[in-house]
């Protein structure tokens, strides 16, 4: 076969290629948007919208909890489970990200620490963003939430009021996966596994591949994960705490 025949087969299959990987590039990548009831859920609970996130603040805040989302995930699906807060006292700060990956705007949390001079600041993130949320969490010394999450690294010898919640059915991170990770979390950790729950189930931005179903009705689910954070929140009995690390 002559090199001129060569090339014209090998052209077309380079294009056709680079199609096939610019498509599952597209497929794999594409974002999770949150659902209307997120955003109305957001809206409802009189949020705005700031440089560094979406905010949900009372005039008064005990503390500052800014979320970092998982892959992809627009951190408005958050807004169901974690806008209720605002009205207990706790301001909220649903982060954005760079494309998506809270790896990349790790320092996002102290930009939203900012605008609270002096509040006591909690972080935390739901799967990817958890790891985002334990890493700050480790090197600043502040209290860390994870939803279907776990550090990177072995926090265990670390002192940080801990809250890891799990679901029972999860697809992406099986209970007894998640058991095995949550060794690494600090000393003292609440670990809860809520039965019926699966790893989209933390917000509202529809089936995420790979995950399994949800067993219970996700509105019920949302409670129950806001009561375990609030209860946690409140545990830290951050009515007049020194301020912490993150925002000095």
């Amino acid at each position: 076969m002559s090199a001129k025949r060569l090339l014209l087969y090998f052209i077309p299959a380079a294009f056709l290629l680079a199609g096939l990987v610019v498509a599952l590039s597209l497929y794999f990548l594409r974002p999770y948007p949150a659902e209307a009831l997120a955003r109305e859920a957001f809206q409802k609970a009189g949020g705005e919208e700031r440089p560094y996130g979406f905010l949900l603040a009372p005039k008064a805040p005990k503390a500052l909890l800014a979320f970092y989302p998982g892959g992809r995930v627009d951190p408005l699906a958050y807004a169901p489970v974690l806008a209720p807060l605002k009205a207990q006292g706790y301001a909220v700060a649903l982060l954005k990200v760079p494309s998506g990956i809270a790896l990349l705007g790790k320092e996002r949390a102290l930009e939203a620490a900012r605008d609270f001079p002096g509040l006591p600041l909690i972080v935390g993130g739901h799967s990817l963003g958890g790891v985002a949320a334990a890493e700050l969490a480790a090197r600043e010394g502040l209290p860390l939430l994870l939803f279907a999450a776990y550090p990177e690294g072995d926090l265990s010898a670390q002192n940080l009021p801990t809250l890891a919640l799990y679901g029972e059915e999860d697809g992406l991170l099986p209970p007894a996966e998640a058991r095995e990770k949550a060794k690494r979390l600090p000393k003292g950790a609440r670990v809860v596994f809520l039965p019926g729950l699966n790893h989209a189930g933390f917000g509202a931005y529809g089936p995420q591949r790979g995950d399994r179903p949800p067993k219970r009705p996700r509105e019920a689910l949302w409670r129950e994960i806001g009561e375990e954070v609030l209860l946690f929140l409140e545990s830290l009995g951050l009515s007049t705490p020194p301020p912490p690390q993150a925002v000095r």
